[in-house]
């Protein structure tokens, strides 16, 4: 039988929380239950946070679990992205700046020299360069040029990198950084305590990603991506466990992007980042089964005093 949307009612919210009882979730206050609903909608809330409190095995909820303990998951994973967003913007306010600065010192100032291949590391990436000039040249003639960027073209018909870097997307300039010149590539790590350029790079296309699903609201907590940061520093002095010679956190999942931005932000950064997400996780009273989905192994906390770079 082919299954459709015909298949599967519509329900309101008394059917919805009749459901889920059935489900052996309990629900003390069912107006409260229904106010929680109309706020987030069902499949936000039940679909988005219901699997850590299911057994796998008869799909049924653990027992004593409530409508309230899935209710303060979300609460936390939305606490949890303003963390991280706010954080990795400033280093990508931070990256941007540099790359800006130290490709205009090198090569010239103005769209003839960010769009020369010639000071790029290009010969088997011009399909890559190409496309990112032309993201960029929307940013430049698109009929939604920001103001800065209209002026600019309006007043001197050009627009300078540390303009545009504005206007770019993370992921534009993780690819600009990927395919810059070695040099150049050596004196931004050198904004970020002389990191290597490989670990800068893969740290880069783990946070665009992390920060994109901080930016569209989707479920954080217990995210991977599909690339990984190199095994570095900080997985050693925190003694973090293998699985044969893989280590078993902080490679793809949520840990992955507190390393990086140990790396990435300066001393006085990085601390208020732990310090907003240690208090987020006592506030909510997170457990280390949860933690552990989130790819923090127990002694996350040590983080903050590890010391991953020469000062």
């Amino acid at each position: 039988m082919t299954t459709t949307l015909q298949n599967k009612p519509f329900l309101d919210y008394a059917a919805q929380l009749e459901h889920l009882s059935h489900k052996g979730l309990i629900i003390p206050d069912r107006e409260q239950a229904v106010n929680i609903l109309t706020k987030i909608s069902y499949y936000s809330l039940i679909n988005g946070y219901k699997d850590i409190f299911k057994d796998p095995n008869t799909h049924n909820y653990f027992p004593g679990t409530t409508i309230e303990d899935i209710y303060q998951l979300y609460l936390f994973d939305a606490e949890l992205r303003g963390i991280f967003l706010k954080y990795i913007l400033i280093f990508e306010k931070n990256i941007k700046s540099s790359i800006s600065y130290h490709f205009t010192l090198l090569y010239g100032n103005g769209i003839n020299y960010y769009q020369n291949l010639n000071n790029y590391d290009y010969p088997k990436h011009i399909p890559v360069l190409q496309y990112l000039f032309k993201k960029m040249n929307e940013k430049l003639n698109g009929k939604h040029a920001s103001p800065q960027i209209a002026h600019y073209i309006a007043t001197y018909h050009d627009v300078p990198l540390w303009v545009l870097m504005t206007d770019l997307t993370l992921g534009e300039t993780s690819t600009m950084y990927r395919y810059l010149k070695g040099r150049c590539k050596t004196n931004v790590c050198h904004d970020f305590h002389n990191i290597g350029r490989n670990e800068l790079g893969k740290m880069m296309i783990i946070l665009t990603k992390y920060r994109n699903i901080c930016a569209h609201g989707n479920r954080l907590f217990n995210a991977r991506t599909q690339d990984a940061i190199p095994d570095c520093t900080a997985h050693s002095k925190l003694k973090i466990s293998k699985t044969g010679s893989l280590y078993d956190y902080g490679k793809s999942d949520l840990f992955s992007a507190v390393i990086s931005l140990k790396y990435l932000l300066s001393e006085n950064d990085f601390r208020s980042f732990y310090h907003e997400l240690k208090k987020a996780i006592v506030t909510y009273q997170i457990p280390q089964s949860t933690l552990n989905r989130m790819g923090f192994p127990p002694n996350w906390m040590s983080v903050l005093h590890i010391k991953v770079y020469e000062t």
